[in-house]
């Protein structure tokens, strides 16, 4: 066995890790293991105590069964309610006419630079495009004969006391975390392939505590949005309206919880406590989608879509959820499925997709920053080369 890494998913309900290996140069999944969250409520880690057990019971568990510690190299994938995507631009004259790797060096570190926020952590810049004369979107500018080069990159910011803490956690634990990845953007590289990307997708991954969603179109990712809101909001609004604990609020969810779908109606005179249930959660995932329609008119692709809806992630398991985004969206919609690789285990678990996409991403971009994370965050100084990986 060769290349063993760690992909952890890091969430308020749970933490998921798995271990995974090359043999023979086939991808093979290890391990997996699933633990409740302890210490972390609605992404802050309010005791790093509490948090560090629940890392280190999944740790222990790998450890035993692997029967030693061969953990070389950690992955992480979050979902954070607070995280911001910002889209920014920069742009030059091409002074020799000819555009070379000294130009695409130069912008890359100018939107490096402009993109610090006070109290976030830069956790990823992606680039989007490159602009050729303010008409002309390529993928790698160099060695093109223009005048002008315009970078376009998406920035991905989480708070930095998060980000410090999480640091922290695996410090003590004497993890080598090698990349720390949004979810929605391991996702998107994954779940989604070229002609959905092409024809114009919306993929949408609901989480304990937010949404986040991207759209594609012609092979570009138009926007990323984060919705503080998530699936657990559905089980607040059934304990508030049933006035029952909240545990059994999440218990009665998961057993009965369905939505209520423009083509499977639930009739009050059928059975009115289903009916209300029904109502309960239909309200809260019809507010999420319609924050997200709203966002889809902004940039006029509200029913323009071909390339479907794709939907994501535990809060994605309500039944009659994708006839309910059918209903919304006007749009054929699909639950999110591994399309890059085939370890079936996983591949078609929703709960550990996010572990798959992560991995999948770990075996494309990060074979040069195999270093400490706090010592090696720096990579934004060499963000030409990281980006011209990226593409």
């Amino acid at each position: 066995m060769q290349n063993i890494k760690a992909v952890f998913d890091i969430w308020n309900g749970f933490i998921k890790g798995a271990i995974f290996a090359q043999d023979e140069w086939k991808n093979v999944l290890l391990l997996k293991e699933m633990v409740k969250t302890k210490g972390m409520r609605k992404g802050k880690i309010l005791d790093s105590e509490d948090f560090i057990i629940s890392i280190n019971t999944i740790i222990e568990t790998f450890i035993k069964k692997l029967g030693g510690e061969f953990i070389d190299e950690v992955y992480i994938g979050i979902s954070h309610p607070e995280m911001i995507i910002s889209r920014m631009s920069e742009q030059k004259r091409v002074m020799t006419d000819i555009i070379k790797n000294e130009d695409v060096d130069h912008l890359s570190r100018i939107i490096s630079e402009i993109s610090q926020k006070n109290n976030y952590e830069t956790l990823k810049i992606l680039p989007v495009y490159w602009l050729i004369d303010e008409n002309k979107k390529e993928k790698d500018p160099v060695w093109l004969q223009w005048k002008r080069l315009e970078l376009v990159a998406d920035v991905f910011y989480i708070p930095k006391n998060f980000y410090n803490n999480l640091i922290e956690v695996f410090e003590k634990l004497n993890l080598n975390i090698i990349d720390i990845v949004p979810n929605i953007l391991a996702a998107s590289e994954s779940a989604l392939d070229f002609d959905l990307k092409d024809l114009g997708t919306v993929l949408i991954d609901i989480g304990t505590n937010q949404t986040s969603f991207v759209v594609y179109e012609e092979w570009f990712p138009l926007s990323y949005w984060v919705i503080p809101i998530g699936w657990e909001d559905v089980t607040k609004d059934i304990s508030i309206c049933l006035q029952i604990d909240i545990k059994e609020a999440e218990e009665i969810k998961k057993e009965k919880g369905m939505l209520s779908a423009e083509d499977q109606k639930i009739s009050p005179t059928e059975e009115t406590e289903i009916w209300y249930l029904s109502s309960i959660i239909t309200a809260r995932y019809e507010e999420i989608f319609n924050k997200i329609q709203k966002n889809l008119h902004k940039i006029w692709k509200d029913g323009r879509l071909p390339g479907w809806v794709i939907l994501m992630w535990g809060g994605a398991k309500a039944e009659n959820l994708d006839q309910f985004a059918k209903h919304i969206f006007k749009l054929a919609t699909f639950y999110g499925k591994d399309k890059q690789m085939s370890l079936w285990e996983l591949s078609n678990n929703l709960q550990f997709i996010n572990i798959i996409w992560n991995y999948i991403r770990s075996n494309k971009y990060v074979e040069s920053r195999k270093s400490s994370l706090r010592l090696n965050f720096d990579f934004f100084g060499k963000i030409g080369k990281f980006i011209k990986e990226i593409f």
